[in-house]
This record gives structure tokens, C-alpha cells and sequence, in this order.
């Protein structure tokens, strides 16, 4: 038998070669074993929920809901506006049967139509109280539910209207009556002002606000493009978490795919890993339209 010879400088080469490809594959196997499957608690609220929320505004498939769930998923993201009411019409028919399993996340809203005062005076007050009390009527009705986990005053931008005495009361009001478990807001980044004042009064039990890798997004429907202070954000965020306020992360996919490692190819799991990762994270919403991405996102928590 002749025996092959090999030179020492093709001897380390060929076992550099090894060691990197061993390297890469375990960095793989680090990754891909860095799961977030243990559910989270929304500040102290005692709602308990999947890291990953299903966001429901992008689809209209209720077996695409169902679907989710049976795989795990607890969390439902919905809101009076979306779809007419329609998306929470859907959410309720995919709920059906197993409603006491499932976290409902909704939102309502107060427009400029509804309040020709300006919520000014006592007659503003009636104004608010209205608009407030028709919408939660009806997402219930749509929802086909008594009661909505967290809800949400939805896209806050005006801190009169969020922080109104006749607002916070309705809120206040319909969690003693056990309509709603939680109240929190939605809001943009160009309002930081808003949860930051929520860190000082401690009023609302959570809120929802994007937060990515990237600190920006361009908004899928409407083309507006978004940036902000990330360092900022993330003060505001730590010290909402230490005052036991839930936070709710949106636009997690909206920065673009991420990979924490040169030698992996990015991905929109790892972006909604990177902010996951963050311990002051309760839950990030993710608008999932299809059955590849909502198994994507399963594969993060080790569900598919």
C-alpha cells in the first residue's frame, strides 16, 4: 500500500479548515439553540404570554390564526381599525371554543371627529367617554368575547387626550369591572414623551412601541419612514421594566433581516431574536401572512 504524504504546510491548512468549519457549525448550533420559549409576564400585570405575538392585521386567514395557536402561540395582536373591525371579527372566529386559553391584545381609538370640543369641559368629557365606550363595545362584539385581555388606546400622539382625566377613567373603570384585564397605549417614536410621562405617573400597565436593530423602518403600507433616539428608547424601556410596566415591542421585522454573526445569513428571526434577547422585552408583535413566516417564528421558540 503506498501512503499518501502530506507536507506540514498543507497539514495546517487542511486542519485550519476543519477547525473553522467545526466553528461554524457549532456558532450555528449556539444560535439556533438560543430559544425564547419561556413565556414572559407583562410587567405586573400577571398575564403570562408567548415571547412571540401573533400579529393578526396582516392576514385574513383564520386558519392561519388557529394554526399559530395549536402550535403554541398565546398571544394575539388585533385593533378596532384594522380591517373595518374585520380583523377582530377574524381573530374572534379563530378563538372560538379555546377563548380561555388565549391572550387578546386590542386597540381603540379617539379621532378628531368624535370630539368637536376638543375634549374641553364637561361636554368633552361625555365626548370622550362615548367614543371610548361605542369602540370597546364593539370590539367585543366583534371579538365574541366578555372581556379583552389588554387593551390598548391605539396610536397615541396627543399626551392631553391619553393622560385625560375623562381616559383614564374609562380605563380605570372598565379593569374594576373586569372587561378588560390591563390598559396600556400604542404609540410612534416621534412621542417618547408619552411613555416616559407613563414611567412618572404609572398610570398605564403597558405600552407597545417599535423597537428594532436597526432603530428605524419604513412603514409597509404607507411608505413613511421612521427613526429614533435608540439610546434614548432604551432607557425609557429599562426603566418602564424596573417600574413593572409591560412593554410590547412592534416594526421588530420592519428594520430589515439581522444577523448577529458575520459567518450567518441574516434573517427577520434573528431580528426578532435580537429584541427578545432583551430582558425588558415582555412580548414583540410580529404581522405574520403566511404559513412559512408564522413557522419561522416558531422555530425561535422551539415550537415547530
Amino acid at each position: 500500500m503506498v501512503k499518501k504524504i502530506i507536507n506540514r504546510k498543507k497539514f495546517i491548512a487542511t486542519s485550519l479548515s476543519g477547525i473553522v468549519g467545526i466553528s461554524l457549525i457549532n456558532r450555528s448550533l449556539e444560535i439556533e439553540s438560543s430559544i425564547i420559549s419561556v413565556n414572559r409576564n407583562i410587567g405586573t400585570t400577571g398575564i403570562s404570554v408567548t415571547p412571540v405575538c401573533f400579529g393578526a392585521s396582516r392576514t385574513n386567514q383564520e386558519s392561519l390564526i388557529r394554526y399559530a395557536i395549536d402550535k403554541g402561540m398565546n398571544f394575539i395582536d388585533t385593533g378596532r381599525s384594522y380591517g373595518n373591525g374585520n380583523n377582530e371579527r377574524l381573530v374572534g372566529r379563530a378563538i372560538e371554543g379555546i377563548r380561555k386559553n388565549i391572550i387578546i391584545q386590542s386597540k381603540i381609538r379617539l379621532d378628531a371627529n368624535e370630539l368637536p370640543s376638543e375634549g374641553k369641559g364637561k361636554k368633552g368629557a361625555e365626548e370622550i367617554r362615548a367614543a371610548l365606550s361605542s369602540k370597546l363595545e364593539a370590539s367585543l362584539k366583534a371579538l365574541n368575547t366578555n372581556y379583552i385581555d389588554t387593551l390598548l388606546y391605539h396610536d397615541a400622539s396627543d399626551e392631553n387626550l391619553l393622560f385625560h382625566p375623562e381616559t383614564m377613567k374609562f380605563f380605570s373603570e372598565m379593569k374594576q369591572s373586569a372587561i378588560i384585564k390591563a390598559c396600556g397605549f400604542s404609540t410612534h417614536n416621534d412621542c417618547m414623551n408619552l411613555p416616559a410621562r407613563n414611567n412618572s405617573e404609572k398610570f398605564y400597565d403597558l405600552f407597545m412601541i417599535p423597537f428594532n436593530h436597526k432603530g428605524s423602518f419604513i412603514h409597509s403600507v404607507t411608505g413613511r419612514y421612521s427613526e429614533w433616539d435608540q439610546t434614548r428608547l432604551i432607557s425609557i424601556l429599562k426603566e418602564a421594566w424596573e417600574k413593572g410596566i409591560g412593554i410590547i415591542a412592534m416594526k421588530t421585522c420592519s428594520g430589515g433581516a439581522y444577523s448577529p454573526s458575520a459567518d450567518l445569513k441574516p434573517s427577520f428571526r434573528e431580528a426578532v431574536r435580537w429584541v427578545l434577547q432583551k430582558k425588558y422585552i415582555s412580548s414583540a408583535a410580529v404581522a405574520m401572512a403566511n404559513f412559512e413566516q408564522v413557522n419561522e417564528h416558531l422555530r425561535l421558540l422551539n415550537m415547530s
